[in-house]
């Protein structure tokens, strides 16, 4: 062909793709719940014990019976102001919440030596979720977090709305299904950053963790509480529930690392699509780069019980 002859369309086509194909990067991604996952408690019950026993409503044991739980606590952090509960006061109670053993360690290892993408998928918000990791010195090891987004007003009074409304999902709050934000993340960091994730890895701890291990593959693993509600339920019904991922069942973040670093598929580095190592993915201080980080509000208007 001469050098002035146009390329047809489809051969623009498959250069694009060959092009893309070579810049491809081959990952890991590991998504996390947050309350009794990475931290010991439920950020909302802990909050929620700050008013005085006495101090309660007819709305708001409605709206805990119906299973609206993003609606009651939005109830309980007006209460919470009515009461005079200052920002400074929840914040403190966030920021001495214990993690669950060893996950601060845990994090930090698979975002600054292993440079795995992380993410975190909770229906607690945002607010609670970006006040812990600061105080822990992790917020640089997320690439994003999903969750229902907060912020505090003038006023002082903290307000909390549902991340998405669903009801598709049976297994999942109407606020909040984390199977489908699991799904989208990884579609979209294909499409737009052209990262594909060789071992997804889900870690949770309760009911509304089933999803979106029931969306992996067998090349993923299911990361389990031990004697936490996600287990029980998968190891009671894995046959009719067809989980397809390897489920993996963990006690702290030190036993989940150890069996995370002992698994044989991982023995063998990540490898971009140009047959480069990703280890350089991190900056010169190993700090993971802010590439898609977004506070709940941004994927879309998270809690319930879990």
């Amino acid at each position: 062909m001469s050098s002035n002859q146009q390329q047809s369309p489809a051969e623009v086509a498959a250069a694009v793709a060959s092009c893309r194909l070579r810049k491809q990067q081959r990952r890991r991604l590991a998504a996390f719940d947050f309350d009794h996952t990475i931290v010991s408690q439920n950020t909302d019950t802990v909050v929620r014990d700050l008013l005085p026993t006495e101090v309660t409503s007819a709305k708001v044991n409605e709206l805990l019976e119906n299973d609206c739980w993003t609606e009651y606590m939005a109830e309980v952090f007006r209460l919470l102001h009515e009461q005079q509960v200052s920002e400074a006061r929840i914040r403190d109670t966030i920021r001495g919440i214990p993690e669950v053993p060893g996950f601060v360690r845990l994090i930090k290892h698979l975002a600054k030596r292993l440079h795995y993408d992380l993410i975190i998928i909770s229906d607690s918000n945002s607010v609670f979720i970006d006040e812990w990791l600061r105080a822990h010195n992790l917020a640089d090891c997320f690439v994003a977090i999903f969750t229902n987004p907060a912020e505090f007003v003038a006023s002082g009074r903290l307000m909390v709305r549902a991340h998405h409304q669903q009801s598709d999902c049976k297994l999942s709050a109407s606020n909040l299904c984390k199977g489908r934000v699991l799904e989208h993340f990884v579609i979209e960091q294909d499409l737009r950053r052209s990262i594909r994730y060789d071992h997804v890895f889900y870690v949770g701890d309760g009911n509304n963790d089933i999803c979106p291990v029931l969306r992996q593959r067998a090349c993923d693993f299911a990361c389990a509480r031990k004697g936490f509600a996600m287990e029980k339920h998968l190891l009671r019904n894995r046959s009719k529930l067809k989980l397809r991922a390897q489920l993996l069942i963990w006690k702290s973040g030190f036993d989940l690392m150890d069996q995370m670093l002992a698994l044989p598929q991982l023995k063998t580095p990540q490898l971009q699509g140009d047959g480069e190592q990703t280890d350089q993915d991190a900056d010169a201080d190993g700090k993971v780069p802010e590439v898609a980080r977004r506070a709940s509000a941004v994927a879309g208007p998270t809690k319930s019980p879990n």
